[in-house]
């Protein structure tokens, strides 16, 4: 994600800090601090007489009225800039605003308890929102965000004090720093008017993180207490790439962002000169390059960053709205994607609901343990009419013949088959209906320890893998990836991860199908000569990645990192490993240009 900006430092004397945090959108950018908050809200509990009471609820009335306006001028405007996905995000505000439990629920409080009005919406309100943030998915408390922007909009409402925040206060080249941020707030900006954000909660899975990522704005969430940490005019360094800050940075660090702001911005322009460069080693083994796209507008923008098609899309995201998408709303998603890369490969996952990708419609309420519970194809084949539809979807949408489906989370073979049968009676209600159905490619996600021990048979019945490293080493490990606690356990170089990849590798050869790592591991420079090396012969990772990994495979011998996996498979611990691999390659990566992140302690992988 581009930006720009001058040598700058601040002529205070102010301390230097440096805060790791969350990568929630790449890129770099260096600008003064705009620390922004939602206004104090003080609010009294009154008991008001009779006569007051209709006065009161109309109050109410009036305010959700005008609200829920100003929240689908919001969602237009999202809409015109950037595309009907993102504008399906403020579908969560206004469902919130007209459900029928929170509404009745205000209006009793104010003509049975008589409360005043302010008070009924704070009491409500305020309830959901502990609810959403003591919840053990790290979604669900990104949902929260939801709750508070909607809080101060309705308290603004009944006062008529106006937004939080008005862009006009913001001016041009700032860093907006909040303890949270909302997505009406960052969507309500001008193109340009910030060069990135930070703020103190929020994740990945966040809806101004997802934003973000689609405005090309670099941000880091996650870091605690930044909010408390900063004055107005701070000079502070944002790398949204490895989720690090800088507060006051000095000559140095200013050095060292400059040449980081470089080769990122010489990637971007190398685009119109490389993309066309085929990723192979010196020695010409050809290893397909594919992106992890989660908006169907992404699609746009696959083939502008090298990539060669799509290795992953994660349909869960058509899910994330009020009600389920119909047949219709798929169909239109994933034909777009698929003429729009077309003759290039795209694959889709079927839904991966629940784990922390909590759908309302669909998702179990209050799993003690959501990502080792009701979740991915256990759902679809639960809920047959749900999957069916999907499926049905993806195969009219297939008008060019270039989809290839993915089945998330396999870990039996009668899941395979029962999913198998699935598609073949669809196909065959379809063309009793006249719709052609091109021949497609079916794969599963290697992704729990389960489907490794398979990987033999599953083999005979696929016609490719694609290894979701992100679970399969929470789950290898036993590691909750989302819990602070033992994050530093999250280990993708630590042996038992490995020798499960080569595993998998191996069997998948021997019955000729390939093999693709669609997990962040695949977009780890470090990781990704591994990956190559244990005969790994897809990489897919988020776009703005795709030409680093290029860079890094042109430059190599496959022979040679082939030697480096087998010397590593012969490891008993990820220490010894990940010394072995910074002796090897820290010089080729630090020559290139590029960085690696998940070998070094301080990282943090989503």
């Amino acid at each position: 994600m581009k930006t720009s900006t001058k040598n700058q430092t601040n002529s205070k004397k102010r301390p230097r800090l440096v805060l790791v945090g969350l990568p929630a959108s790449p890129g770099y950018a260096m600008g003064h601090c705009h620390t922004i908050s939602n206004r104090e809200v003080t609010v009294v509990e009154e008991t008001l007489p009779n006569e007051r009471l209709a006065q009161e609820e109309q109050l109410f009335l009036k305010a959700l009225h005008n609200t829920i306006k100003e929240i689908a001028q919001i969602k237009q405007i999202t809409v015109d800039r950037l595309g009907i996905d993102e504008g399906r995000i403020f579908d969560a505000h206004l469902m919130i605003l007209k459900d029928p439990t929170l509404v009745n629920g205000i209006l009793d409080q104010i003509k049975k308890e008589k409360k005043n009005v302010q008070w009924a919406v704070h009491t409500q309100i305020t309830a959901l929102i502990s609810s959403f943030e003591s919840h053990k998915s790290a979604l669900m408390r990104d949902r929260a965000m939801d709750l508070k922007d909607l809080y101060h909009r309705l308290m603004g409402a009944l006062d008529d004090s106006g937004p939080v925040i008005m862009e006009d206060e913001i001016s041009k080249g700032a860093v907006l720093i909040s303890h949270e941020l909302t997505p009406s707030i960052l969507i309500s900006l001008k193109k340009g008017q910030v060069l990135a954000f930070a703020t103190d909660s929020g994740g990945r899975t966040s809806h101004v993180s997802i934003l973000a990522r689609s405005m090309e704005i670099p941000a880091v969430s996650g870091l605690r207490n930044i909010s408390a940490m900063v004055e107005s005019e701070d000079t502070i360094i944002v790398d949204g790439t490895g989720g690090m800050v800088i507060i006051n940075p000095n000559e140095d660090d200013i050095r060292k962002f400059e040449e980081k702001l470089e080769v990122f911005n010489r990637q971007q322009r190398e685009l119109f000169t490389m993309r066309q460069l085929e990723p192979m080693t010196r020695d010409g083994k050809y290893i397909t390059l594919h992106s992890n796209i989660e908006l169907v507008i992404e699609a746009d923008k696959v083939l502008d960053y090298g990539s060669t098609g799509v290795g992953l899309y994660r349909s869960e995201f058509l899910f994330f709205r009020k009600g389920l998408p119909t047949f219709e709303e798929q169909v239109a998603a994933y034909k777009y994607i698929l003429e729009s890369l077309a003759p290039h490969s795209v694959t889709i996952r079927t839904l991966d609901a629940g784990g922390d990708k909590l759908i309302p419609d669909i998702s179990a309420a209050n799993e003690s343990n959501p990502f080792m519970g009701w979740r991915s194809i256990r759902v679809c084949l639960e809920h047959e009419d749900l999957f069916e539809m999907q499926l049905k979807a993806l195969l009219v949408a297939n008008t060019k013949g270039n989809l290839r489906i993915l089945l998330p989370m396999i870990s039996s073979m009668q899941e395979l088959r029962r999913s198998k049968e699935h598609i073949e009676k669809c196909r065959k209600e379809l063309e009793s209906e006249g719709v052609f159905c091109h021949d497609v490619e079916l794969g599963v996600m290697i992704e729990v320890p389960a489907a490794v021990m398979l990987v033999d048979k599953l083999a005979k019945e696929v016609d490719f893998f694609s290894i979701g490293t992100n679970d399969l080493i929470q789950f290898t490990l036993a590691v909750d990836r989302t819990n602070e606690l033992i994050s530093s356990m999250f280990q993708p170089h630590h042996p038992a991860v490995l020798n499960m990849i080569h595993k998998t590798v191996m069997a998948a050869h021997r019955e000729g199908i390939s093999v693709a790592v669609c997990g962040e591991m695949s977009a780890d420079p470090m990781s990704s000569l591994l990956l190559v090396g244990l005969g790994v012969d897809e990489l897919s990772m988020t776009p703005w990645s795709i030409m680093e990994c290029k860079k890094i495979i042109r430059s190599i011998n496959f022979e040679d990192v082939r030697e480096t996996a087998q010397n590593v498979l012969k490891m008993d611990d990820t220490e010894s490993v990940n010394a072995y691999l910074k002796k090897k390659y820290s010089q080729t990566i630090t020559d290139l240009g590029v960085s690696c992140f998940i070998s070094t302690p301080e990282s943090n992988e989503d």
